[in-house]
């Protein structure tokens, strides 16, 4: 079955997983192997880095990525997300949701370690403009992960989300995306001052940027797919998402400039 489940239902209702809501078999394992891959690719080379480079930031961003991912049953729930019941295993659960195998090594790749890219460009040097060219490139990044997984049932964002293509709501580009960024801001302001017994609290840097941009942005969306208002109402409250994150990487790209002056 794909994606194409009729709710019967109001878009703000909350509703359990259907028991016939299951992908494709290739679908199931292919979208796991596509969304989970890229984290076992990169642990090797946070290893060099921590053994020839005497560098921990990259390994322990790594698992700061894991510890992201127990988000991801409060944003399923809030976010009205149904995985399919044949997504291989079950990491973990919460919030009447079932978390399969994927979601750890994802957000190991696609929230820190996409974050510990943006650190390197906040160290390198960004103006205002290029703080926006990082957000839109890691941005994308959620999009090319997210689309073929909507697209072809291997999970669904169900009820009428504002703005959805491809069963995509764009909404999650720029919230993720904002949240990849943010993660890098965080981490260029903080692991200067995280040395010694102090550098493993960058293990809280993925999660702690994410929740709280979350809670900085997302929460007009949230309100527009979990309280009942008519459709107009909601887009408008989703634009209130898309407004607050551009006021907030306003915000960063003014600090990036500010302090990019600071010999």
């Amino acid at each position: 079955m794909t994606n194409e489940i009729s709710t019967g239902q109001a878009p703000d209702t909350f509703l359990p997983n259907p028991l016939e809501y299951v992908a494709p078999e290739w679908v199931a394992v292919g979208f796991s192997w596509w969304a989970g891959i890229f984290a076992l690719m990169v642990l090797p080379w946070a290893l060099r880095k921590l053994i020839k480079a005497r560098d921990s930031v990259p390994l322990l961003m790594w698992f700061g990525g894991l510890v992201c991912s127990l988000l991801e049953p409060m944003i399923c729930h809030l976010g009205h997300i149904w995985w399919a019941n044949n997504m291989p295993g079950v990491a973990f659960s919460g919030f009447g949701v079932d978390i399969p195998y994927l979601i750890p090594p994802c957000y190991v790749f696609f929230m820190a370690m996409t974050g510990y890219w943006a650190y390197t460009q906040f160290r390198a040097g960004l103006g205002g403009n290029g703080v926006f060219r990082v957000f839109l490139s890691i941005a994308m990044t959620d999009v090319i992960l997210e689309v073929p997984g909507t697209a072809l049932g291997a999970h669904r964002y169900y009820g009428d989300a504002p703005f959805k293509v491809l069963g995509f709501p764009l909404v999650w580009g720029w919230l993720n995306g904002l949240s990849m960024l943010m993660v890098g801001f965080l981490l260029w302001m903080v692991a200067p001052h995280l040395k010694g017994a102090r550098r493993p609290l960058i293990l809280l840097v993925p999660v702690s940027a994410m929740g709280a941009t979350y809670g900085m942005v997302a929460w007009p969306y949230f309100l527009a797919i979990n309280w009942p208002m008519p459709m107009y109402a909601m887009y408008l409250w989703t634009l209130l998402s898309l407004a607050l994150s551009v006021l907030l990487m306003r915000g960063v790209a003014a600090v990036a400039a500010a302090r990019g002056a600071i010999p």
